[in-house]
C-alpha cells in the first residue's frame, strides 16, 4: 500500500467562461437600429421607441433566464415516435419533452404569434417582433419554427379566405392555449419544385365542399400542430403547378384520433434536434380548399412572405448571440501575456464580423418594416418592393449568418467545438435557414422572376437612392459613392435575365442594398448619438466587392464539366 500526501490536481486552472445573460442591453447594434426605426416610423417617436425598448428588455431577460434552460432540456431529450401501442394498435404517438411544449407556450404568451396582429407598435410592430425573434431564436431550440408557420397561415387566411380566417386566426393569435399550424409542401419527387406534387384531392362526397387527400409529405416540421395547409392536385386538374390547390386541414378528429394521417418516421437531422420533423402519409385526410379551388401556388406565396421573414431573422439572431459571447470571452481569455481583447489582430477580425452583422440587421429589420407596411393596407397586398426584398433578405441573411457564426465558433478555440458549451448547437441550427423556405438558388430565381415586372426593379432602385438621400453628409461618403458606382452595372445585370447568373444578380443586389441601408443608418447614429460604429461598419463593407464577377473566359461546357466533375 502506497502512502503519502493526498493527490492534487496537476493543473488547477479553469478558464472563466463567457457570461450569458439578457442580450438586449448588451447588443448596442440591435438596440440602436430598433430605436431609429421606431423613432422614424409612421406615428412613431421617442415614446414609442422607449416602449419597444422596455418590452424587448423583458423578452431578452425571459429568453436568458427562463427559456434557455428549457431549450437545453428539450435538446437533451429529442422527440420520439411510437408507431404502435403494447397491443399492436397503430397510434403514431410523437413524444416530445415537456420543455419543448413549454417553450412554444411561453413564446405564445410573450406574443410571438399575437403581436403582428395586435399591432401595439402600429406599422412598426413587425420591426419590434423581428427584433424579439432575433433575441429568442438562438435560445429556444427551434421552437420558433411552429410559430413562424402559425403566423404565416394567419396571414394566408386573412388574404385569401376571410371566412376560415374568422374562425382560425383568433386561435392562432391567442396568447394562452393558442393553436399552432404547419405548412406541408415538400414531397419526395419535387422538393422545391412543387409542380411535381403527387398528393391527390378527391371530393369527400359530404356535400360541404370538403375533400380527401392522399399522398406523402416528405418533410413536415409540424407533426404536433393543431392544423396545417397542404398543396394537392384535385382529380382532373391539369398537370404542373397550375393545377394545384391549397387545402386546410386539422391534424386530429373530434375524438382525438389522427385525421387520416400516418407517421412514417421522424427525421434524424444535423440540427433542430428538439423539433419534431416527420414524413407523413395522408390517407383520406379530410380537408377544405383555401379560398376555393385553384391558384394553389400563388396562395402559398402568402405563406412564404411571412415564413421567409422569420427565417431571415435567424442569421442576425445567431450572429448577435455569439458576437456578444465572443466579445465577453475576449475580455476573459488571456493569451501571450495579455487579454485576447487587447490583440489588434483579434479586434480587426471581430470588427469584420460585426460589420456584416450591422448589414444583416439593417436588411432583416427593413424587410420586417416593409411587411408591416403592406399589412397596414386593407387588402394586405404585397408591394413590388417587398416582392423582391423578401427573397433577397432571406438569401443574404441566412447565408451571411451561417458564415459569421462559423467564424465566431472559431473565436472560442477548442471550447467552441465542444457540445457542452452549447456553441456548436448555434451553428447547426442556423444552417437550416439556408434551406428552409427556399435554398439560395430558389430565392435567386424568385428575385429574377420578381424583376420581370418593371415596377419591381424601379421600386428597388428608387429605394436604394432614397436611403442614400435621407441624410446627406460626410459620414460614410466613400460607402455612398461605392453604392452609386454599382447601380449602372446592377441595372445591366438585371436587364440581361440570365438564369445561370441569378445568384450573382441576387447577391449583388443584396450587398448593394445592405450598404445603402447601412449608410443611412450610420448617418442617423452619428447625428443623433455621435456613434461612429455604424459608419465604420459601412466603410469596412465598402472595401469588399459588391458586384459578383463576370462569367470570365471559361466556356459553358468547361464550366459544366468543372461543376459536375
Amino acid at each position: 500500500m502506497v502512502t503519502g500526501a493526498a493527490p492534487t490536481e496537476l493543473d488547477p486552472f479553469a478558464q472563466e467562461p463567457p457570461r450569458h445573460g439578457n442580450r438586449w442591453p448588451r447588443d448596442a447594434a440591435l438596440r440602436r437600429t430598433v430605436r431609429r426605426m421606431l423613432s422614424e416610423a409612421p406615428g412613431g417617436g421617442a415614446d414609442l421607441a422607449a416602449e419597444a425598448d422596455r418590452w424587448l428588455d423583458d423578452v431578452g431577460r425571459t429568453a436568458a433566464d427562463e427559456l434557455a434552460p428549457l431549450a437545453v432540456a428539450a435538446e437533451a431529450n429529442p422527440p420520439r415516435h411510437r408507431p404502435y401501442d403494447a397491443w399492436a394498435a397503430r397510434i403514431d404517438y410523437v413524444d416530445v419533452d415537456p420543455a419543448w411544449t413549454t417553450l412554444v407556450a411561453r413564446s405564445q404568451e410573450l406574443g410571438m404569434t399575437a403581436l403582428p396582429y395586435e399591432r401595439p407598435f402600429g406599422a412598426a410592430s413587425r420591426v419590434v417582433h423581428a427584433a424579439a425573434l432575433q433575441l429568442l431564436d438562438p435560445l429556444t431550440a427551434t421552437a420558433m419554427c411552429p410559430l413562424s408557420m402559425t403566423d404565416a397561415c394567419a396571414a394566408l387566411l386573412l388574404r385569401h379566405d376571410p371566412a376560415l380566417a374568422q374562425d382560425w386566426v383568433p386561435r392562432f393569435t391567442a396568447r394562452t392555449g393558442g393553436w399552432t399550424a404547419g405548412q406541408w409542401m415538400t414531397e419526395k419527387e419535387g422538393g422545391s419544385d412543387v409542380s411535381r406534387t403527387g398528393t391527390v384531392a378527391r371530393d369527400a362526397g359530404l356535400g360541404d365542399g370538403s375533400f380527401r387527400l392522399r399522398g406523402t409529405k416528405w418533410f413536415t416540421s409540424a407533426t404536433t400542430a393543431d392544423v396545417a395547409v397542404a398543396l394537392a392536385r384535385p382529380e382532373g386538374a391539369e398537370p404542373g403547378s397550375r393545377g394545384l390547390s391549397l387545402f386546410a386541414l386539422s391534424l386530429r378528429t373530434a375524438d382525438g384520433g389522427w385525421n387520416g394521417l400516418r407517421v412514417r418516421r421522424l427525421k434524424e437531422k444535423l440540427g433542430t434536434r428538439g423539433l419534431p420533423t416527420a414524413e407523413l402519409d395522408l390517407d383520406g385526410t379530410l380537408a377544405v380548399p383555401v379560398g376555393g379551388l385553384g391558384r394553389g401556388v400563388p396562395k402559398v406565396a402568402s405563406v412564404l412572405q411571412v415564413a421567409r421573414l422569420w427565417a431571415a431573422q435567424s442569421g442576425p439572431g445567431a450572429t448577435g448571440h455569439l458576437l456578444v459571447l465572443a466579445r465577453d470571452y475576449a475580455a476573459r481569455r488571456q493569451v501571450a501575456g495579455g487579454m485576447l481583447a487587447d490583440s489588434s489582430l483579434h479586434r480587426a477580425w471581430l470588427a469584420e464580423i460585426a460589420a456584416t452583422y450591422e448589414a444583416m440587421l439593417q436588411l432583416s429589420l427593413r424587410a420586417a418594416e416593409l411587411v408591416g407596411l403592406d399589412e397596414d393596407q386593407l387588402d394586405r397586398s404585397v408591394s413590388p418592393l417587398a416582392r423582391v426584398v423578401l427573397p433577397l433578405t432571406k438569401l443574404a441573411c441566412s447565408r451571411q449568418g451561417f458564415d459569421a457564426v462559423s467564424q465566431l465558433v472559431e473565436s472560442f478555440g477548442g471550447a467552441g467545438y465542444c457540445e457542452d458549451t452549447g456553441i456548436p448547437q448555434t451553428l447547426r441550427d442556423v444552417l437550416v435557414h439556408c434551406i428552409w423556405e427556399g435554398t439560395g438558388s430558389v430565392l435567386a430565381l424568385d428575385v429574377v422572376r420578381a424583376l420581370r415586372d418593371p415596377d419591381t426593379g424601379a421600386a428597388l432602385v428608387a429605394e436604394i437612392e432614397s436611403q442614400l438621400r435621407r441624410r446627406p453628409g460626410p459620414v460614410a461618403d466613400h460607402a455612398e459613392a461605392t453604392v452609386y458606382a454599382a447601380l449602372p452595372a446592377l441595372a445591366a445585370m438585371a436587364a440581361q435575365e440570365q438564369p445561370a447568373r441569378a445568384r450573382d444578380l441576387a447577391w449583388s443586389l443584396a450587398r448593394t442594398y445592405q450598404l445603402a441601408l447601412l449608410v443611412a443608418h450610420a448617418r442617423w447614429a452619428a447625428a443623433i448619438d455621435g456613434d461612429p460604429r455604424p459608419a465604420a461598419a459601412a466603410e469596412l463593407l465598402a472595401g469588399r466587392p459588391l458586384l459578383a464577377p463576370g462569367p470570365g473566359a471559361a466556356d459553358e461546357l468547361a464550366v459544366a464539366a468543372l461543376a459536375l466533375g
